[in-house]
């Protein structure tokens, strides 16, 4: 939660967040940034003379032997410590006539200190600690290949770093989800792109098996303008995914190496090969929720690039999973500047209009270097995203042509229904306007 600048402030408990100063103005105080606080189950949050108790729900799930205990059951299956034991258990325990005992605490992977208190009582499952998380958020390879070998899973010691079949050689880069590494497939020296990704909250074997059945269903997407997904497993709450490596890099690279923006005639052949890519992921039913020129990648060379949208439904799978801890914080559930109001107000049910704007968004910032909203120096993201306009893109380069700029324009505008509706209509328009 975080204050956007009310009046009185926004209280977690005693503790006040926010607030504007009797003297200010509410556009004054939208130009502060207030801290967020991550909530938590059972805190009583006050705005005004209102008052709210948060309650946080998960599935519940048998502390002996991990089935899922339905709604209906809940009450009954309660047990020591705020977990549950399904009634099966529950017999047998009772027939063996031994004392009931708390089950045992939840203990990081990494460094094994006791973290009950921070994944919450009735949370089970594989977990690494937010300390030995922070320490790897940078490069989360390390504690993947230490899970990966308790489970037997790779060779120990291993003196190159490795996930069996694939040898690392060097990182790429890391981003709000995790981080891609450069390795060279053993059984044809192919180069490919790994991602490393840590769950934030405990991981339970059925959220697991839920996860990454989701993420088999992502192997069947063969697209020419989406990266593939090849190969994926996990270890405890860690889980890594081998991707089609695209030497080119990313369209936000790529941007650099020109001077901060594209030219249209390179600028319009990434965006219809890239709306083509997410025309192609819409019909598949999978919205991406993150568009913006670092994920579009380029594969083959200078002068004959092509362009593929990259982590398509993986984020959005991660998050509908609950390994993402949460659901809209910084980059985690979006960009701020390619992210639409609608996906603030309604995250939830984002739909491919919303992939529509993002990507009007990144066409852009790739001709002007500059994002459609005014994203004001100290000026909370969020207030911004809520109440600021979209600026017409020729106010920012009056050379961009009238028939591109209308096109653009339309796919940014910030009623959804005056919108193009789909990837399909917004590159239909555009192929018409270039």
């Amino acid at each position: 939660i975080r204050d956007l600048g009310s009046l009185n402030g926004t209280y977690v408990g005693n503790t006040k967040y926010g607030g504007r100063e009797i003297h200010e103005t509410p556009e004054e105080a939208a130009r502060h940034r207030f801290p967020e606080v991550d909530l938590k189950d059972g805190n009583l949050i006050k705005v005004g003379d209102t008052v709210m108790k948060v309650g946080i729900e998960m599935p519940a799930i048998c502390c002996e032997c991990g089935l899922d205990i339905s709604d209906k059951d809940r009450e009954k299956c309660a047990w020591i410590g705020g977990t549950y034991i399904c009634t099966v258990c529950k017999q047998k325990l009772l027939a063996s006539k031994k004392q009931p005992k708390a089950p045992e605490p939840v203990r990081c992977q990494k460094c094994g200190k006791n973290v009950s208190e921070e994944v919450g009582k009735a949370r089970r499952g594989a977990y690494i600690c937010q300390s030995c998380r922070k320490k790897a958020e940078a490069d989360p390879m390390r504690i993947l290949l230490e899970l990966l070998r308790q489970a037997g899973k790779v060779p120990s010691p291993e003196k190159t770093p490795e996930i069996r079949g694939y040898e690392i050689e060097k990182r790429l880069g890391a981003g709000g989800f995790g981080a891609v590494y450069l390795a060279r497939r053993k059984k044809d020296n192919e180069r490919v792109a790994v991602k490393v990704m840590l769950s934030k909250v405990a991981v339970d074997e059925n959220a697991r098996k839920k996860f990454l059945r989701e993420i088999d269903a992502m192997k069947t997407l063969r697209h020419k303008n989406i990266v593939s997904l090849l190969d994926n497993g996990s270890a405890g709450s860690a889980f890594y995914f081998i991707m089609e490596f695209c030497e080119g890099g990313s369209v936000d690279n790529l941007m650099y190496q020109r001077g901060g923006t594209l030219k249209l005639e390179e600028a319009g052949i990434i965006m219809l090969q890239s709306l083509n890519g997410l025309s192609y992921a819409h019909k598949k039913n999978i919205v991406h929720r993150d568009l913006k020129p670092a994920n579009i990648l380029l594969k083959g060379s200078e002068g004959k690039w092509i362009a593929k949208i990259c982590d398509v439904g993986l984020g959005k799978d991660f998050q509908q999973a609950g390994f993402s801890g949460m659901t809209m914080t910084g980059a985690i559930a979006g960009t701020p500047p390619f992210m639409p109001r609608e996906q603030v107000t309604n995250f939830k049910y984002v739909k491919p209009v919303s992939d529509v704007w993002s990507m009007g968004a990144t066409f852009y910032n790739m001709l002007t270097g500059e994002f459609p909203r005014d994203f004001e120096r100290g000026r909370d993201y969020m207030e911004i995203i809520l109440h600021g306009g979209i600026v017409p893109i020729r106010r920012r380069d009056s050379s961009i042509p009238k028939n591109v700029a209308e096109v653009i324009d339309c796919a940014l505008d910030d009623n959804v229904k005056s919108r193009y509706q789909t990837a399909d209509q917004f590159l239909e328009a555009l192929k018409k306007a270039l």
